[in-house]
């Protein structure tokens, strides 16, 4: 038995890149092929509901949730407050926190489902004892929960759930990682079909989600089984900007994908190249051009102000509403030795239309006089828990 992926690498770029981040209906396709015993595994996205026209390989592309209220009216996005309804409780989310829903039914965004793509009757075709399908009569392929992989800042456990509600508002569980992965952590579709459930975490973060395909060859009644294959999402500002640069296996990689790597080699941390706006697979480690810059590192330099040598500092920053996951905090000192950083200055804050980021230029509140020796720096935080 062996498991094929679509080979689109060559037409999309390398695996260390993600090719696709997939911000519409999207469906994890699955085509069993008996000629030679073989999975076809691959995402469908694109074109229309029924006929999406696009295809690309899973390790070749990612799922973004966004980090924003769904309620939000000026940029709605895929993130909820747990109530307290014990119906729920499988999210693993305690109530009045966060957690993040990819939707059963379409929000004009990220909406992923599964899809059977197998030739007519190559499924068996029988009355699944399963007790949530009620013994119904279809030619049956289950998604199997083999593993949950997470990259992020979270200090609590992070958790995946995927379930589906009716018009009542009950659910309908299919999996959750909030109890551990079992034998019942299964979704089913059918042969030709493709169906939509809610896909919801608790955490900011990479979630690497690894499924097994199984089914009934109907030419001998014999098991069917795919190998693993995972699934990326990317939640939140900071997922989405590693999901856009690291695909597959590479963004979870300790010297690759996650934050503190630096894959290209220039000395920067892919959290700073993420601050200031630089490119991690590319070694461009520059400071920003002044008044004009759209990335770089910070500019310090000594300039008249008033009549005074002061030390300025210039960098864009990532606008706070648009959930960064980072703290920006310039400092100064006069005693690199004493480790005496202040957030002592005056900043002039100028936005950048269009766009997530904003020009900030800080002037030293001290002056640098000679002798007088001053330092700058911006201190970049992440953080675990976001303040709303």
């Amino acid at each position: 038995m062996k498991s094929v992926i679509i080979p689109l690498l060559a037409i999309l770029g390398a695996a260390s890149h993600a090719a696709v981040l997939i911000e519409d209906h999207a469906d994890v396709t699955y085509r069993y092929v008996p000629a030679d015993n073989s999975w076809q595994i691959f995402y469908r996205y694109g074109g229309t509901f029924d006929t999406p026209n696009l295809e690309v390989a899973l390790e070749n592309a990612a799922l973004p949730a966004r980090d924003f209220l769904t309620t939000d009216p000026t940029r709605p996005g895929d993130r909820f407050v747990r109530d307290g309804n014990p119906g729920f409780d499988f999210i693993g989310a305690e109530e009045g926190t966060p957690f993040w829903n990819l939707p059963q039914n379409s929000r004009n965004y990220t909406w992923p489902g599964f899809r059977g793509a197998h030739p007519p009757s190559t499924l068996l075709s029988y009355a699944n004892p399963d007790p949530r399908l009620n013994n119904l009569v279809r030619r049956w392929q289950a998604v199997e929960l083999v593993d949950l992989h997470y990259s992020g800042a979270a200090t609590d456990a992070p958790h995946f759930s995927l379930y589906s509600t009716n018009g009542l508002g009950a659910a309908t569980l299919w999996m959750a990682t909030s109890d551990g992965i079992n034998a019942s952590d299964r979704y089913f579709i059918t042969d030709v079909s493709h169906n939509h459930v809610n896909w919801s975490f608790t955490e900011l973060g990479i979630y690497r989600i690894t499924f097994r395909g199984t089914a009934f060859r109907a030419s001998d009644s014999q098991p069917i089984v795919s190998e693993p294959h995972t699934v990326t999402v990317a939640v939140g500002t900071l997922a989405m900007w590693r999901a856009t640069h690291f695909s597959g296996p590479d963004i979870v990689d300790p010297e690759i994908g996650v934050p503190i790597a630096d894959p290209d080699g220039d000395s920067l941390p892919n959290l700073i190249e993420y601050a200031f706006n630089l490119d991690p697979t590319d070694p461009d480690a520059k400071p920003i051009t002044a008044g004009t810059g759209l990335s770089g590192l910070p500019l310090v330099q000594l300039e008249e102000v008033s009549g005074e040598n002061r030390l300025t500092m210039e960098f864009v920053q990532r606008k706070s509403l648009s959930n960064p996951q980072i703290l920006y905090t310039p400092q100064f000192t006069s005693d690199l030795a004493s480790n005496t950083w202040s957030e002592s200055g005056t900043a002039t804050i100028t936005d950048i239309p269009g766009t997530d980021w904003e020009r900030v230029k800080i002037t030293d509140s001290r002056s640098a006089g000679v002798p007088a020796k001053r330092f700058g720096r911006v201190k970049i935080t992440l953080q675990s828990t976001p303040s709303y």
